[in-house]
């Protein structure tokens, strides 16, 4: 099928509210075959060099596969997807209060600019900070630290005020990667070591985009809005935690209202400046897009696609995730991959499979929803 013929079929897609089956429920048997097409389809329509892709639901890896000249150990740069992974490192410190989503660059960055010492961590993390969504020259400079390109960008004049719009760009990321720095008194690579690689089991995972080099390559100046690359089982680990509301396996890696702040839309109601996907309605929380909200406000899906394609989504909702690793023109392919997701979430759909609503009803004694959770922040 065409490119446009995937996203037509995608736009017909009733997404309706998850229902979880009760204790002891057989799982049903999902039909993946049209989501494998659909990325044999990708690969071929773009000339791309290959995809993987990994899809689970409720804990349990239902497809994990590899497309084209990919094994399914590539490790690559993720560009935008880096928001999410840099997001974990605050939100593990907001929990442990040694930040606040509420701390002020004043309080890191006392001789700032007086325009710049009000913005909160939150706002840098949401793309509501009021800075230049052009990058900053020193994003791109290996040379330089991550200290002394916070001091660049913060030298830099506000285009809105703080808090007064949404305009979507690296550079406030940058800072609060540096506020991070400065209130731990750790570099960011042995932050996200500490907070994110050793706990959730990451092998495949760092900073330096550009290297070829094997393990763990460390960067004095990392770009913590897009600068990341991964593998498909590392990824897989952090939409897998996501969608547990916080959990890791056994061990409790963010609590799950810390989830659950990290993913209201911290761009409701604000004016839209700058939107690399305008038209889609979508909000934003700290370091993810949210996707989908129910009628009361609260997220259902949220994910964080970078430029060069790889898209990674978490659907609570629909009690589902995927990861989908590809390398390309993301701008170009933004729709086909957007389509994959939207056909991956019809086909792990339960309600598909259920005939009767009664599989809703909890069991007694369970722990309150994510959505209850929100609804209490």
């Amino acid at each position: 099928m065409t490119r446009s013929g995937w996203l037509a079929f995608t736009l017909t897609l009733g997404l309706g509210a998850l229902c979880l089956p009760g204790t002891g429920a057989a799982r049903p048997t999902y039909d993946l075959q049209p989501v494998r097409l659909a990325v044999q389809a990708l690969v071929g329509d773009y000339a791309l060099d290959g995809a993987s892709l990994r899809l689970a639901r409720e804990g349990q890896v239902l497809m994990q596969e590899s497309f084209g000249g990919y094994r399914g150990d590539e490790r690559v740069a993720i560009a935008s997807a880096s928001k999410w992974l840099s997001a974990l490192v605050l939100g593990r410190l907001v929990e442990r209060g040694v930040l606040a989503w509420d701390s002020r660059v004043g309080d890191y960055f006392p001789d700032a600019p007086a325009p710049t010492r009000a913005i909160t961590l939150a706002q840098l993390f949401s793309h509501t900070a009021g800075m230049d969504v052009d990058d900053a020259p020193c994003l791109s400079n290996r040379l330089t630290t991550l200290q002394d390109c916070a001091r660049q960008i913060l030298g830099t004049p506000l285009v809105y005020a703080p808090g007064t719009g949404f305009a979507y760009g690296g550079n406030s990321m940058q800072v609060a990667g540096a506020m991070a720095e400065r209130a731990t008194g750790e570099g960011w690579d042995a932050l996200f070591i500490a907070e994110v690689v050793a706990p959730l089991g990451l092998s495949g995972t760092d900073w330096s985009t550009a290297s070829l080099l094997p393990g763990y390559v460390p960067t004095p100046n990392p770009r913590i809005a897009g600068g990341a690359r991964s593998t498909l089982d590392d990824y897989g680990r952090v939409v897998d935690m996501a969608l547990a509301a916080g959990r890791h396996g056994h061990q409790v890696y963010l609590r799950d209202d810390t989830i659950a702040a990290m993913a209201i839309d911290r761009a409701a109601g604000l004016p839209v400046y700058f939107s690399p996907v305008g038209g889609r309605g979508y909000g934003y929380g700290i370091g993810q897009w949210v996707e989908a909200k129910d009628a009361r406000g609260n997220t259902l899906r949220v994910s964080s696609p970078g430029a060069f394609g790889f898209t990674p989504w978490v659907d609570w909702r629909n009690g589902s995730n995927g990861v989908l690793l590809v390398r390309g023109n993301g701008s170009a392919m933004r729709e086909d991959l957007t389509a994959i997701e939207l056909l991956a979430l019809q086909q792990l759909d339960f309600q598909r499979y259920t005939q009767s609503v009664k599989r809703t009803v909890r069991p007694q004694g369970r722990r309150p929803t994510l959505d209850a959770r929100r609804r209490a922040l």
